[in-house]
């Protein structure tokens, strides 16, 4: 065992005092901070739900519109097509004959 003086020194110290009494809005501080840490996990938790849907809104969302021409690859014209709006109008969608 170690040879510790100072620590016990303070423990005679405590062992000699009458019991410490704790303040009456101890307990009412430490709930008052629990809740505080659980609106911070919630909070986060929103965010990352918030961020998730972002992410698959944005990719749905590119999905369905097509890419811009500079990441169309071989067939840019296609890609052109397909963002100024002809594939896209009522007729072209009901295989309507012009």
């Amino acid at each position: 065992m170690r040879n510790n003086q100072t620590l016990d020194a303070m423990l005679g110290t405590l062992g000699t005092q009458d019991s410490f009494k704790v303040p009456d809005d101890f307990m009412t501080g430490v709930w008052q901070r629990a809740g505080q840490l659980g609106e911070i996990v919630e909070r986060r938790r929103r965010m990352a739900l918030f961020a998730g849907l972002f992410v698959v809104g944005l990719g749905a969302g590119a999905g369905t519109s097509g890419w811009p021409a500079q990441f169309a690859g071989s067939q840019p014209g296609i890609a052109d097509s397909i963002i100024v709006g002809e594939r896209l109008s009522p007729s072209e969608l009901l295989h309507v004959e012009r």
